[in-house]
């Protein structure tokens, strides 16, 4: 109802520049009574997944879900992307600045983390410009540098927060501030604002009557630059044409019928106590309070936004009490109670304290049964998630204990138990922990095994040793082998090697080298061969000037002369 009453038209243009990859997104919905604008630019160098397409798709998936203009939830769902691009970061660490704008067509809430901007410009002038989280920022609040080097400045990119950052995690969340018919909202990259001031941008605004002009604008303002190398750049405008008006007539028709209940009430004890219309007129207001605030809570409920639901409670409670209307301060503190339970175990929740948190729930529950606002199934829920994740860290704190007592197939088996379980109960942070966990037992598994191991090579070496001093050779090699192939299974090289030397040698003892001829042996031989040569040679010569077939005759005869002589021998 609320979108078809309004009028709010959007437009958006995304480029890599002169880069293969954009690093840039943007994506909007628009629903019957919410909308919501994010942009986001991609600060890490992963080529397989885009960080900014993952997070925005994050934060617009958790609000379709869960439509809202409440702060905390805001900020929940920035913390759920933020989680998801922890968990995303094993290859390299994953890194986005984003910017939302959510409304619901008469107010809007807009939140930052990094240095993606939000302008909004009313009446040809710039109302409104988020601030960047980063070191140019922070010097600039301090007063050691002035808006005009701001956008230029070398730390502009030196985020203090960001999504994905290890660590603490703190987004900035705007107050809901009312939207004005002609508003015109523009999201942007550091890609556009480092290269179109406000100026120009305002310059743009008086051009054009569309968004998609105004982002076209704003491209070529960017272009006629002709810069060398153009970042990736991303501008989004949403023109606020018409907002969704409330009819003021339903609050002064409620103060109006309280106001003529409570006259007559205020004539105290017979008549004798008269009242003035300006103390009527404030006592009407304050009763009508009770039921204004006390229905802004119920709607809180309703939308699960129980901190802010505490908070009108607590301003209705507040009116009853100044009107001294004790039945309405009895049953809105109930209210209050309850969603202050809520609250409470939501906290412990978020700080890991789920046997805290099932205990506030259950309460909650409890005090919930008499109040049909409160969703049943949503606390059930709550319930069983935390009981949940209060069993799977009991689980995790019995494999501690077993670890700790050296245990460890015993701890590895409760941690893969309880990381099962966790990823059953999308237990997302404890699954990781528990992974981490089961590493751990691993580790320990496998230095259990090396060390009995070492021992049982070691052992089998030393019996080489006094197999080889008892020069039993051959079973000295067959344990130096053993202990050999296991001293290489668990990686000591230095140990392999100084057993192979200890094989060589016993192997050495097993097969000794062949020893040279004795000496007489030598001697006989030698005597032989100079006779028969000496023979040979002489036949030659005598046989020199019958040419070369005498010779060859000559050789051979004395060839033949030297065996029959040793065959006399």
């Amino acid at each position: 109802m609320r979108k078809e009453n309004s009028d709010f038209k959007t437009s958006f243009l995304s480029e890599a520049g002169t880069f293969i990859r954009n690093k840039d997104y943007f994506a909007f919905t628009e629903q019957d009574d919410k909308a919501c604008y994010v942009i986001a630019r991609g600060l890490d160098s992963d080529t397989e997944k885009e960080s900014a397409e993952l997070a925005v798709k994050s934060v617009l998936g958790s609000f379709l879900d869960r439509p809202t203009l409440s702060r905390r939830k805001l900020k929940r769902y920035l913390w759920e992307a933020h989680e998801l691009l922890q968990i995303e970061s094993r290859r390299v660490r994953r890194k986005v600045s984003l910017t939302l704008v959510a409304t619901d067509y008469t107010r809007m809430v807009w939140a930052v983390a990094g240095n993606t901007r939000l302008y909004q410009f009313r009446n040809g002038r710039l109302h409104t410009k988020s601030k960047d989280q980063s070191l140019s920022r922070s010097m600039a609040d301090a007063g050691e540098l002035s808006e005009d080097r701001l956008d230029r400045h070398e730390e502009r990119h030196n985020l203090l927060w960001y999504m994905g950052k290890p660590g603490a995690f703190e987004p900035f969340v705007s107050k809901k501030t009312l939207l004005s018919e002609g508003d015109v909202l523009l999201l942007c990259t550091p890609g556009l604002w480092e290269n179109v001031d406000g100026a120009e941008m305002l310059d743009a605004l008086e051009e054009v009557k569309e968004p998609a002009e105004l982002v076209d604008t704003l491209e070529d303002v960017l272009l006629s630059r002709q810069n060398k190398q153009v970042p990736n750049y991303t501008a989004a405008a949403v023109y606020v044409n018409k907002v969704f008006k409330e009819d003021p007539k339903k609050k002064w028709k409620i103060i109006k019928k309280i106001a003529l209940v409570l006259i007559p009430l205020l004539l105290l004890g017979g008549g004798a106590y008269l009242y003035t219309y300006k103390t009527a007129k404030a006592k009407a207001e304050a009763a009508a309070a009770i039921f204004e605030r006390e229905k802004s809570g119920d709607e809180a409920v309703q939308e699960k936004d129980y901190p802010n639901a505490v908070k009108e409670y607590s301003e209705a409670r507040n009116a009853a009490i100044k009107v001294s209307d004790v039945v309405h301060m009895r049953l809105i503190g109930k209210k209050q109670k309850t969603a202050q339970l809520i609250v409470d175990g939501d906290g412990s929740f978020k700080d890991g304290n789920y046997a805290k948190a099932l205990e506030s729930y259950e309460k909650a529950q409890k005090e919930a049964k008499q109040q049909s606002i409160y969703d049943e199934k949503d606390l059930e829920a709550k319930i069983t998630k935390a009981r949940t994740y209060q069993q799977i860290t009991e689980l995790m704190k019995q494999g501690d204990q077993k670890l700790q007592a050296q245990d460890y197939e015993g701890a590895k088996e409760t941690y893969a138990k309880a990381k099962k379980e966790a990823q059953q109960a999308d237990f997302a942070s404890g699954e990781k922990e528990l992974a981490a966990k089961l590493e751990a037992a691993d580790a320990k598994i496998a230095g259990v095994f090396k060390e009995k191991k070492l021992l049982d090579a070691d052992k089998l070496e030393k019996k080489g040793d006094q197999s080889y001093t008892a020069q039993s050779y051959e079973q000295a090699v067959t344990s130096y082998a053993m202990a050999q192939e296991i001293y290489q299974e668990i990686g000591m090289l230095e140990k392999v090697l100084g057993v192979e030397r200890k094989i060589s040698k016993a192997e050495e003892k097993l097969n000794p080298p062949p020893q040279p001829a004795g000496a007489d042996g030598a001697a006989g031989g030698g005597g032989r061969a100079p006779a028969g040569q000496g023979a040979g040679e002489a036949g030659a010569a005598s046989q020199g000037a019958a040419g070369q077939d005498g010779a060859k005759a000559a050789a051979g005869s004395g060839g033949q002369a030297e065996k029959t002589e040793g065959g006399g021998k």
